[in-house]
């Protein structure tokens, strides 16, 4: 059976380990060095430097197959106190749920427009529409935009940067219409439309674990545009403690997340008010037990077994991918490490906040 550029790969029981170790070598060696193999990888990388990405689209196609729900962020857990080893999948699904339906509670103009600020995979577009919500999507993540299209068919979804809301940037790079949608209009007045339609336009504007992603100031400042007077802005996120002692060193999951005091500060410097403020920091941190369970039993074991597999049937293949798979596993076990529930809780506040203009 030919091979992947045109040779014939060894079957089984047709050529010895050493053989089939050199087969393997070959290609390896033709990837890397042929010149039409050369052109497909610079294609590639041009590609993904110009497709904004929030994850990686094989971590979400995995937490999708994982999970019910289309649900990528924490679970909120009645009883703090829940041992990893008793959370099932669907546990996890229904914490998750119950999350969602904290922050529609929040919800106290129904009424009126819905914006949910970084989708994910749409499980809050979808909840938010069967409440009877009108409802928008936002994501800068091309893969997310066709998942929502496919799986919650009539909710529009922005392929944006929140930040890029009201500027000229969102009117010329990330509005996409057809000529059904543009109509007897020419497209520079579709754009501008589009442009001004937003603001002042949102009686509520959803932050679930998305804010921690975005640029402050551009945050605020599409903010002052986009929420109607009166209008309600409800963040869901955890935050950086002010006394974390060195928070900003060390694995780059311990930096993420907006410093709590600068963030208040900048509500008040930008004209806004807590209205409602509820730490929930207690009951997300099942959801990272649970997830630190699933590495240690499961992740790191899979990888060692991996390595120790290719190690027997391949010796050759194993010590060319050798480095590369050590360098894997040792960033593995620092990201289960940080899935620690009291390293978090010494570092981060998770808080449901109601937000308004002051």
């Amino acid at each position: 059976m030919p091979g992947p550029d045109g040779e014939g790969a060894p079957g089984r029981g047709e050529a010895s380990p050493r053989l089939r170790g050199s087969w393997v070598l070959r290609q390896i060696l033709g990837r890397a060095l042929l010149p039409h193999h050369a052109v497909r990888w610079l294609r590639r990388r041009r590609m993904h430097r110009r497709v904004p990405t929030v994850h990686a689209n094989a971590q979400l196609q995995l937490y999708n197959r994982m999970l019910p729900g289309d649900f990528l962020h924490y679970g909120y857990f009645d009883d703090p106190d829940t041992p990893p080893e008793e959370v099932s999948f669907g546990d996890l699904h229904r914490a998750q749920l119950a999350y969602a339906r904290k922050l529609l509670e929040l919800i106290d103009r129904p009424g009126e427009p819905v914006l949910d600020a970084g989708s994910g995979m749409g499980g809050m577009l979808g909840l938010l529409q069967s409440a009877g919500h009108s409802v928008t999507g936002l994501t800068p993540d091309r893969f997310q935009v066709e998942h929502i299209r496919g799986a919650y068919p009539g909710i529009p979804v922005l392929h944006c940067r929140f930040e890029d809301m009201c500027n000229d940037r969102f009117r010329q790079d990330f509005v996409h219409a057809d000529d059904s949608e543009i109509g007897d209009r020419t497209l520079s007045d579709f754009l501008d439309r589009q442009f001004d339609r937003f603001k002042g336009y949102f009686g509520t504007v959803i932050h679930s674990e998305s804010i921690q992603y975005m640029e402050p100031q551009g945050v605020f400042g599409a903010m002052r545009e986009i929420l109607a007077p009166g209008g309600t802005w409800i963040v869901a996120d955890y935050f950086r403690r002010d006394d974390d002692g060195g928070g900003d060193t060390g694995h780059p999951r311990n930096r993420s997340g907006w410093r709590l005091g600068a963030f208040r500060r900048g509500l008040r410097e930008n004209g806004f008010e807590i209205a409602r403020e509820t730490d929930i920091t207690a009951h997300v941190l099942p959801t990272l037990g649970f997830a630190r369970l699933l590495a240690d039993r499961i992740g790191l074991p899979a990888l060692d077994f991996a390595a120790d597999k290719l190690r027997a049937k391949n010796p050759g293949l194993h010590y060319v991918v050798g480095n590369v798979a050590e360098r894997a596993r040792d960033a593995a076990r620092r990201g289960a490490a940080v899935l620690d529930p009291a390293a978090f809780a010494a570092r981060k506040r998770y808080l449901l906040m109601s937000i308004r203009r002051s």
